[in-house]
C-alpha cells in the first residue's frame, strides 16, 4: 500500500471513531437529559408507561448507569466524548490524537478527581438529594465512593480535597493543553 493509502485508511478510520464518539456523546447527553428515575423499575415499581426518556429503554439504563457510576460527573463525560470525537474528526484538536493514551488516562483521573470531591461533598452533606433524584450511591456515584473509601480516606477530608483538585487542575491542563505557568509569567 503507498504511503497516501495508508494516510487514507488512516484518516477514514480517524473519522469512524469521531462520528462513533459524537453519536455517543449525543446518544448519553439526551438520555441524561431526559432521565426520570420512575422509568427505571428497580427505583420505581411499576415503572413510569410511557417513559419519559428520550432515548426509551435504553437511554433510561445508559443514563442511569452512568449516574451510578460516576454521579453528577456523568454530565462531563458527553463533554470529553465530544472533545475526544472532535479531535478524530476534525483534527481540531490533534493532540488529543497524539497522545491518545495520555488523553485517555487524564480524562479517566479527571474523573475520578470529580466524583471523589463529589463524594466529599455528599458526605458533608452539601450536594442535597441529588443522589436520589439520579439513583446513585452518592453524588459521587459509586466511583466516587470508592476512591474516597478505598485509597483518599487516611488523607482526612482536607487532604482528599487537595489531591483531588491538584488531580483535577492537572487533568484538565492536559486535557486543554493549557500552559499554566506561561500564563502566570506573561500575567
Amino acid at each position: 500500500m503507498s504511503r497516501k493509502g495508508a494516510a487514507e485508511s488512516h484518516h477514514g478510520w480517524a473519522d469512524f471513531i469521531g462520528v462513533a464518539l459524537l453519536a455517543a456523546a449525543v446518544l448519553l447527553l439526551f438520555a441524561q437529559l431526559s432521565f426520570d428515575r420512575n422509568d427505571i423499575a428497580s427505583l420505581h415499581y411499576p415503572p413510569a408507561k410511557p417513559l419519559h426518556n428520550w432515548i426509551g429503554w435504553l437511554g433510561a439504563h445508559l443514563a442511569w448507569v452512568s449516574f451510578l457510576a460516576f454521579g453528577v460527573t456523568a454530565y462531563i463525560v458527553p463533554a470529553l466524548l465530544t472533545a475526544f470525537g472532535v479531535g478524530y474528526l476534525f483534527n481540531v484538536l490533534e493532540y488529543l490524537r497524539e497522545r491518545s493514551k495520555w488523553s485517555l488516562f487524564w480524562a479517566g483521573m479527571l474523573l475520578v478527581s470529580l466524583t471523589g470531591l463529589l463524594h466529599i461533598a455528599h458526605l458533608s452533606g452539601l450536594t442535597g438529594h441529588v443522589d436520589y433524584k439520579l439513583g446513585a450511591y452518592s453524588a459521587g456515584g459509586a466511583l466516587g465512593d470508592f476512591t474516597f473509601e478505598w485509597a483518599f480516606w487516611m488523607l482526612g477530608k482536607f487532604g482528599a480535597i487537595i489531591i483531588y483538585a491538584t488531580i483535577a487542575l492537572i487533568g484538565v491542563l492536559f486535557l486543554t493543553n493549557f500552559r499554566l505557568g506561561q500564563w502566570l509569567q506573561d500575567w
